[in-house]
């Protein structure tokens, strides 16, 4: 059940969207007014719940937790029967559906909410990550793109077009979608965007790094530049060794192999062992000392 809070980074993204307004002018005011009371309790109590889920240490606690994530499921099928056209409800509904496991519902719901407000985007990146799935690459791609126009800022957006086209790279140049050369362009540009837009975050700048070995003929310069900003980002040893041994692989590329092997000396976490001493191979195999 651990997968509920995989997705908990956007709940803030979706409490009261100031866009989203009852659509038809019938609708009384007093029952929006109520509509949105509603979904922000049941906003604050599905992140309380996963708040206390993450601090859970019985099967007891997990028990409750469940149970109230059951309930606050059931509140939000309530708030979508008792306001239809209110579109923030379906979004959070389908949030909640996807952490839980219910695609196939998630999607249905933020359909609905795409169908009554078309400029939400994260209704626009849930879209394009249930066609991800799906394998619906050129869907998601269009998706992504949508949010990322919507709300350039948002560094995820960014980050989930850099992926997607990592994902089905060999599909969208088999369609003839991209040229290779200008695909991995693309690659790389998304993940630097993300970075620049969240430069204290050492996963978008850890993605934007690893991006440099998903492409055919990297600028291994630029690589090193960015493994060597990732290294002062690094908190525990552990991910010191991690980084050190990708800007060893990126100084081997760039035919500094005296460099290479000094870096690989500093790293001995055992779980690192085989990656060093793959390596290390490699480097001797081309350069022997």
């Amino acid at each position: 059940m651990k997968n509920l809070t995989l997705l908990s980074l956007l709940v803030s993204a979706i409490l009261l969207p100031s866009g989203l307004q009852a659509k038809k002018e019938k609708e009384p005011v007093e029952k929006t007014n109520m509509a949105v009371y509603l979904l922000q309790q049941l906003n604050e109590r599905e992140q309380e719940a996963y708040e206390r889920y993450e601090s859970a240490v019985s099967d007891q606690d997990v028990d409750q937790v469940r149970r109230e994530l059951q309930s606050i499921l059931d509140g939000y099928q309530k708030l979508v029967a008792d306001s239809p056209n209110y579109a923030p409800v379906y979004v959070s509904y389908g949030l909640m559906l996807n952490r839980t496991g219910n695609r196939e519902e998630s999607y249905a719901m933020m359909l609905k909410a795409d169908e009554l407000d078309p400029m939400v985007p994260v209704v626009k990146n849930q879209l394009g990550n249930y066609m991800a799935e799906e394998g619906k690459y050129t869907e998601a791609y269009g998706f992504y793109m949508l949010a990322r126009d919507m709300n350039p800022d948002e560094p995820l957006y960014h980050h989930q077009l850099g992926e997607v086209l990592v994902a089905y790279r060999d599909y969208f140049l088999k369609d003839g979608l991209f040229a290779p050369e200008e695909i991995d362009d693309q690659i790389i540009k998304h993940f630097r965007a993300a970075t620049r837009r969240a430069p204290q975050s050492p996963e978008h700048k850890l993605r934007y790094a690893q991006a440099y070995f998903d492409v055919e003929n990297p600028n291994w310069e630029t690589a090193l530049g960015v493994w060597q900003e990732l290294y002062k980002m690094a908190g525990s040893e552990y991910e010191q060794q991690v980084v050190r041994l990708y800007t060893a692989r990126v100084r081997f590329e760039l035919g500094h192999h005296t460099a290479a092997r000094k870096l690989l000396k500093q790293i001995d976490h055992p779980s690192l062992e085989e990656s060093k001493n793959k390596l290390l191979d490699e480097i001797n195999a081309e350069y022997p000392e």
